[in-house]
């Protein structure tokens, strides 16, 4: 048992692991923040219709429709992050197991792994805040000037489509910069140390 926990210990420090736990966080960060937004958006589309109680028929049928359409953006939305997050899995520790794993190498990317990271932690943040704002605001001016049909749930439906499209680059573009980290790193690696052959 206390061997079995004194080997699991420092495979928790391997720099495969630092990574595997970077990309779930991210993909974590990422599926919150878009149940958040989707769901800031159904309460305004909720606010819409109720509003269009009033209204003939042909606007709530727009109301049932404009709902389903968000529905389905939802769902796909969610189905994207996680073939996502299983593809960008994939596609980054393939070449752990395709090249030469030199602690040095990991040790050497560890930081811009990092600030890779960081990075796109707070660009999630900043975008899904500024798509919130934006909703509110939305709201606010369905609340002084009453519903316009179509306009809110076109914008509505413009707003989650929009930040499902920033949210999944915003990912992809992460894990492509993760992905062509590694092999630079190899490379590096390997030009030092052909350079320290040919010196000695």
């Amino acid at each position: 048992m206390n061997n079995s926990l004194s080997r699991l210990v420092p495979r928790l420090r391997e720099p495969a692991l630092q990574l595997l736990a970077s990309v779930i966080i991210v993909f974590l960060l990422g599926f919150g923040a878009d149940i958040l937004l989707q769901r800031a958006i159904e309460l305004f589309v909720a606010g819409i219709v109720e509003q269009d109680t009033l209204f003939y028929s042909a606007v709530r049928q727009q109301d049932v429709f404009a709902q389903n359409i968000l529905a389905v953006i939802k769902q796909l939305s969610f189905l994207a992050l996680g073939v996502g997050f299983v593809v960008t899995l994939v596609f980054l520790f393939i070449p752990f197991y395709r090249r030469p794993r030199s602690t040095t190498v990991f040790q050497s990317v560890s930081k811009q792994w990092l600030k890779a990271t960081l990075l796109t932690l707070r660009g999630i943040a900043t975008v899904t805040f500024i798509f919130l704002v934006v909703t509110a605001i939305y709201e606010l001016f369905l609340r002084i000037v009453g519903n316009q049909p179509p306009f809110f749930l076109l914008a509505a439906l413009v707003t989650a489509s929009m930040y499902v499209f920033i949210l999944a680059y915003s990912l992809f573009d992460y894990a492509k910069e993760l992905r062509a980290m590694y092999p630079e790193a190899v490379a590096k690696r390997r030009t030092t140390h052909h350079e320290g052959r040919s010196r000695k």
